[in-house]
């Protein structure tokens, strides 16, 4: 059986974040081009949209969670043994630090909160 997508090639995907995203993830062509608190989505989604008129480019942009993050980027917990990368990490706490300060969603706040505390970012 084979597999043929009916829309277009090369085109521009999103989905609108939900309520506990706190992180939008730009891909192009497969590879990880951006990541932007949740609260410059509509930045980085006016951003791509002008590059893809100009590019010929799947384009993906994708609204995560934090653990989604952790995930995608390999970072693990203070209490795991496997080193992080020192620039993705600073990248995280900086956005969940914006998301802190920024957002206006009380429960956004707490899961970044939550986040920088789990890290080691925040006293306990």
């Amino acid at each position: 059986m084979t597999y043929a997508p009916w829309g277009p090639r090369y085109r521009l995907t999103t989905v609108a974040p939900g309520k506990l995203d706190l992180f939008v993830i730009t891909f192009v062509d497969g590879k990880r081009a951006t990541i932007d608190p949740i609260t410059q989505y509509e930045d980085a989604l006016a951003k791509v949209r002008a590059f893809h008129r100009e590019h010929q480019c799947q384009i993906k942009v994708l609204p995560m969670t934090g653990p989604e993050v952790r995930n995608l980027l390999a970072i693990d917990l203070p209490e795991h043994s496997k080193p992080v990368d020192a620039t993705f990490r600073d990248q995280m706490v900086g956005t969940l630090r914006q998301s802190v300060r920024e957002s206006s969603d009380a429960d956004a706040r707490a899961d970044a909160l939550e986040l920088l505390t789990e890290m080691g970012e925040v006293g306990s």
